[in-house]
């Protein structure tokens, strides 16, 4: 095995080897907190028992899923082939982390190739990743599938391949499959190439169609099932955007009048016993929701931008991945860390976007849109994973351009005393 075979594969299996240290952490219990998890095991049963895209069970009437989008139940329905071995996931997800630190180092090699295994070691290192990777959440399976688009993206750009677009079109169409936001991010990273090369036409369209024939099926089964494009919680987050990190004193009597008014829709939901009669009453309560935070955000559109300083904040340096959630102290410290990350990652974004290079545009791209679009919603840190890879590409891409400088004006210094 060369060098070069063994720099590329070491991080990988750090990677790997790191996710099932994380899950012998958290076994039995698996984090119980994270109620998510229930959810997506009971609709992968869905798909192995019924062949069906739902949550009923046994001899249970067939209803609608409105809740949860089908492309992480379907990465999880083989794996819970004769039961859902919870080991069974955690190693397949180690391999997925693996995937996702052998895609940073292709990316970096277009960005700044002598610091490719840099890069590579530091997105293994990022333990969130290896954190969710324990865990049955689609936080980490979207993360990976939107860095092999974006990589896939970029080989289709400098190839200008046809065949290499309809792959990253069909990844990035699975990639919104598990999280619904990321449908646009294809569409935008195209427009984007298009408009620095005309000649791209072609590919972007190759990439665009692909990614909505992926995601086609399911808006027919929203269709067929309930009569809406999608299901979903996109009025729930917009609703609890507008009142993220406030408490009952800061609000204005509209707001208090709208909370309590959504407190009765609540409570109406959770007295529905039956399941089906529930999943569709979902569906209602999600636009009034969503109805709701749109009038108060007109209501007061200064202040609900000014929030979005203390939600990016949320975004980018909440994460705590510590099995039980960790001391406050370890938490702080990590916060610092990612909050310095955060920093370096947008001086490195600004670099890469000034560059005249569609692969370090595309990686800036990426990253925005992963932040933009997560802003007008209620954040979590878990949130922004998919734009963590290319996030740390950008900071060390940043930093290296700024190397030779510093370590020049570190020898001065050194000199001078």
């Amino acid at each position: 095995m060369t060098r070069g075979v063994v720099r590329a594969l070491l991080p990988a299996a750090l990677g790997f080897a790191l996710t099932l240290v994380y899950a012998a952490l958290v076994q039995p219990a698996w984090e119980p907190q994270h109620t998510d998890q229930l959810q997506y095991l009971s609709l992968a049963r869905g798909f192995v028992d019924r062949a069906e895209f739902t949550r009923a069970t046994g001899a249970e009437p067939w209803f609608p899923e409105t809740y949860r989008l089908p492309g992480y139940p379907l990465f999880l329905a083989p794996l819970c082939l004769g039961g859902c071995d919870h080991w069974r996931i955690a190693v397949a997800q180690a391999a997925l982390v693996a995937l996702l630190v052998l895609a940073a180092r292709e990316l970096a090699r277009r960005l700044v190739p002598a610091r490719a295994t840099t890069a590579a070691l530091a997105v293994a290192l990022f333990l969130p990743f290896e954190y969710y990777g324990a865990l049955a959440l689609s936080d980490l399976a979207g993360a990976v599938l939107f860095g092999l688009g974006l990589l896939t993206w970029i080989r289709a750009l400098e190839k200008r391949s046809g065949r290499l677009a309809l792959a990253a079109g069909a990844v990035f169409g699975w990639a919104a499959l598990i999280r619904g936001v990321l449908l646009l991010a294809p569409l935008i990273l195209a427009a984007v190439g298009v408009l620095r090369d005309r000649g791209l036409l072609r590919v972007a369209a190759a990439t665009t169609v692909a990614t909505a024939v992926v995601f086609a099926p399911y808006v027919a089964y929203s269709m067929s099932s309930y009569g809406r494009l999608t299901g979903g919680t996109s009025g729930l987050v917009l609703w609890l955007g507008v009142f993220q990190g406030r408490d009952e004193a800061s609000l204005d009597a509209l707001e208090r009048e709208q909370a309590d008014a959504a407190r009765v829709e609540i409570a109406a939901l959770d007295a529905i016993s039956d399941r089906a009669e529930r999943s569709r009453a979902w569906l209602a309560l999600d636009a009034a929701l969503g109805a709701r935070a749109r009038s108060l955000i007109a209501h007061d559109p200064v202040g609900w931008v000014v929030r979005a300083v203390p939600r990016s904040l949320v975004l980018w340096t909440g994460e705590r991945p510590f099995p039980g959630g960790g001391s406050t102290e370890v938490a702080a410290l990590f916060a610092g860390a990612q909050l310095v990350l955060f920093a370096i990652a947008a001086c490195g974004v600004v670099y890469l976007a000034r560059r005249d290079d569609l692969a370090a545009t595309a990686v800036a791209v990426a990253v925005l849109y992963i932040w933009l679009s997560a802003l007008p919603f209620q954040t979590e840190a878990r949130y922004a994973l998919p734009a963590k890879m290319p996030a740390i590409i950008a900071a060390i891409a940043f930093v290296a351009s700024r190397w030779p400088r510093l370590r020049a004006d570190v020898r001065a210094h050194l000199a001078v005393h």
